[in-house]
């Protein structure tokens, strides 16, 4: 059966025959975010299935790069299972046309399936691309505290600010391309493909706006959004930059968020033996957000086995069971401390500091730390 090539697409010659692709350069439109130092590809696919696997082929792959004229945009298509040497021989060129590639869960799905299908198709070699950037990885750090889920649809809806008309969902590709293998060209592959080129250009976006969040730039920036700032740069080892952000969530004093990131900077502190820093700042925060127990339960901590004032964290804790925010496993662990603390007071806090350090060397109990947050 002759299948006509989609709309756009047209013949490249390589080493094991041809191969069908379209090329367009499209306006960046309204960018906000910070240009990559590097520039990268951004490379989404296709495939016949969700699974991966030996059974599942790449049937589109779809890049894009920015350019002084626009998006430059390339993609390839795979018209029938026999043309798939030249199919991926030309995905390998346009990724080494590149310094470096960004994906979205390719680290885990697009490039480990395609170098599946490198070996299945028997190329030379192994396949062979720059650099990786998986964006996905960089969303969950930087946005699941205000997404409930990080697919790129949400995040385009939700954070990039547009939605799709006309769209085919992500399930439902596969069975267009097998329609086309079937009965030929169709209209429903034609929105798979355009799809995928929508996939692409996303990528583009979301690298710079997720940038411009890493710079600190993002004008919207709330308490959740500092405290997941600092935790992804302490995590990649840029910790100077991590404590200022935190310092940000903990300013804004928002929430559980700001009580999370003040107990971090505690934490911190602390270890560097500047307990009564940590406590000011604690005590500033219990201030500003009366209702966190959570805040309540660290400074506590700091209070009796950094600073041995159990009578003030006696105080920080009857204060906090006061409030109605102290509730369910929080209670709990408040009233528990309270008891401990009183019958401390009973004995006397100098002499039984005195035989619990005797008897534990290392402090407090392991699950009694500045730990956990």
């Amino acid at each position: 059966m002759q299948r006509l090539p989609p709309r756009g697409f047209e013949p490249a010659d390589t080493p094991y025959g041809v191969a069908w692709r379209y090329l367009d350069v499209l306006p960046v439109g309204r960018f906000v975010g910070v240009v990559p130092p590097v520039p990268h590809a951004y490379l989404d696919t296709e495939t016949t299935g969700l699974a991966g696997g030996t059974g599942t082929q790449v049937f589109a792959a779809a890049f894009c790069r920015p350019t002084a004229a626009g998006l430059e945009l390339c993609q390839l298509f795979l018209p029938e299972p026999s043309a798939e040497a030249a199919f991926l021989h030309l995905i390998q060129h346009e990724l080494l046309r590149s310094v470096a590639v960004a994906t979205y869960n390719g680290s885990r799905f697009d490039l480990p399936l395609v170098r599946t299908r490198w070996v299945m198709a028997r190329l030379p070699g192994e396949l062979e691309h720059p650099e990786h950037l998986d964006l996905l990885t960089l969303t969950r750090a930087l946005l699941k505290p205000r997404l409930e889920s990080c697919t790129l649809r949400t995040v385009e809806e939700r954070w990039l600010g547009y939605e799709r008309e006309d769209d085919i969902p992500g399930a439902l590709v596969p069975e267009a391309y097998f329609d086309y293998l079937r009965h030929g060209l169709s209209p429903r592959l034609e929105v798979a493909l355009e799809h995928n080129r929508l996939d692409v250009m996303s990528l583009y976006h979301l690298h710079g706006r997720l940038l411009r969040r890493l710079a600190g730039a993002d004008p919207h920036m709330e308490a959740d959004d500092w405290l997941a700032l600092g935790r992804h740069l302490n995590r990649a080892g840029r910790r100077a930059d991590g404590w200022r952000a935190l310092r940000r969530a903990a300013e804004m004093a928002q929430g559980p968020a700001s009580a999370i990131a003040g107990a971090l900077l505690a934490r911190k502190l602390a270890r560097r033996n500047e307990a009564d820093a940590a406590e000011r700042l604690l005590a500033r925060l219990s201030e500003q957000l009366p209702c966190e127990p959570a805040l309540a339960i660290v400074r506590a901590q700091l209070l009796e086995w950094r600073l041995r004032r159990l009578e003030g964290a006696r105080e920080v804790v009857v204060q906090a069971l006061s409030h109605q925010g102290a509730a369910g496993v929080h209670r709990r662990g408040l009233e528990r401390r309270l008891s401990r603390l009183e019958r401390r007071l009973q004995r006397g806090a100098a002499g039984g500091l005195r035989s619990r350090r005797a008897a534990s060397p290392a402090g407090p109990a392991a699950d009694d730390r500045l730990t956990g947050l």
